[in-house]
């Protein structure tokens, strides 16, 4: 009885997911067709710990600068957007929505020019 108690309060609190959180790395894009950034939504268990095991799914849409950056990859299915500058600075603004999470999350991410 204990280990199914145990299994429980393991799952519960380390594995299920409470909320999301949203990372970008780098937090700013150049614009000279190289640099790239990596957006991902991060599952967070009732600790605020990655949780276990587990990846949240997002929708992503670019509201705002979407001249500006090309899209290399999108995996909803993950939760993982990757983009890459253009040669133009400016901002991008991206719309995330994921099913853990009860209002959408909008991230800004400024393109700076490539002196250089």
């Amino acid at each position: 009885m204990s280990l199914v108690i145990g299994g429980l309060f393991f799952y519960h609190y380390f594995i299920n997911i409470y909320e999301v959180t949203v990372s970008a790395e780098p937090e700013a894009l150049y614009a000279d067709n190289q640099s790239e950034v990596v957006i991902w939504v991060v599952p967070l268990n009732s600790f605020g710990w990655k949780a276990l095991f587990r990846t949240a799914s997002a929708e992503f849409e670019i509201k705002e600068g979407l001249p500006l950056v090309e899209i290399i990859k999108i995996d909803r299915e993950n939760g993982k957007m990757i983009l890459k500058a253009k040669s133009e600075k400016g901002k991008i603004v991206i719309e995330i929505k994921s099913p853990f999470s009860l209002l959408p999350t909008i991230i800004e991410i400024p393109v700076y020019p490539n002196y250089g």
